[in-house]
């Protein structure tokens, strides 16, 4: 039998003042998010995901979180001051910093064969059709060309040898004030990687079309559900047209 993957969520419950384009900073709020995906993901636990590990990088209290998972072994809890930077750097730069004290710090991310990472506050309802048709590379991610040429931060899909070969440390590279006077794009950033990383072992776009439910961090408005026109578009280009990254 196939040994199921680990889920990583990342969090950052408190956000700090003045983080760029963030409209959704009400740790309440947040933590609302955050304990209905986990709710969500728990329910996936032995048919999906072996193991849910949730990171979270600005120390606050996860009581809240743990105590309807007190009955799942397989979930395990990481809080740490992860956001001792300047928050001018922007929200891909703490992220993805993140992942890289989880990777270090997780025991259920050091037995893992196939890793997703999800951020915290979304629920991909499609995600167990998403994980079921996951090639085998060791880096799987989503890039888009229109409007603008990009990758999608807020999953993807990695080995270990994946990470280390080509993860570990990117968030240095998704610094948002690099250019003075100009605010630069964290998802543009990683794109930029990702077209230099070699072609062999990565997938540079999912077989299907993430369905994500959630308020979106940037201007607190719902995400687009299934049947939105992005998201049809999206769909239909993808089975039409899989050519033209949308």
């Amino acid at each position: 039998m196939t040994k199921l993957p680990v889920l990583l969520l990342t969090a950052t419950i408190t956000p700090p003042q003045g983080v760029p384009v963030l409209a959704r900073t009400c740790p309440a709020q947040r933590l609302r998010d955050y304990k209905r995906a986990l709710e969500f993901y728990r329910d996936l636990l032995g048919a999906t995901f072996s193991g849910i590990v949730f990171c979270e990088n600005s120390k606050s209290d996860l009581a809240g979180l743990k105590t309807p998972m007190n009955d799942f072994g397989r979930v395990e809890f990481i809080s740490f001051d992860g956001l001792d930077h300047p928050v001018s750097y922007g929200r891909g730069y703490g992220d993805y910093k993140l992942v890289d004290y989880a990777m270090e710090h997780s025991n259920l991310l050091r037995q893992a064969d196939v890793i997703w990472k999800c951020t915290g506050r979304y629920i991909v309802t499609n995600i167990d059709q998403l994980v079921r048709t996951r090639p085998n590379v060791d880096v799987y991610v989503h890039l888009r060309n229109y409007p603008y040429r990009l990758c999608d931060l807020y999953m993807m899909s990695f080995t270990p040898s994946g990470y280390e070969r080509l993860i570990k440390g990117a968030y240095k590279h998704l610094r948002n004030d690099v250019v003075p006077g100009e605010h630069t794009d964290e998802e543009m950033s990683f794109r930029r990687l990702v077209d230099g990383w070699p072609k062999r072992g990565v997938r540079r776009r999912f077989k299907h079309t993430p369905i994500i439910d959630a308020v979106r961090g940037w201007d607190n408005s719902v995400y687009s559900n299934a049947w939105s026109p992005k998201t049809l578009i999206r769909r239909t280009a993808n089975f039409c047209v899989p050519w033209v990254w949308v």
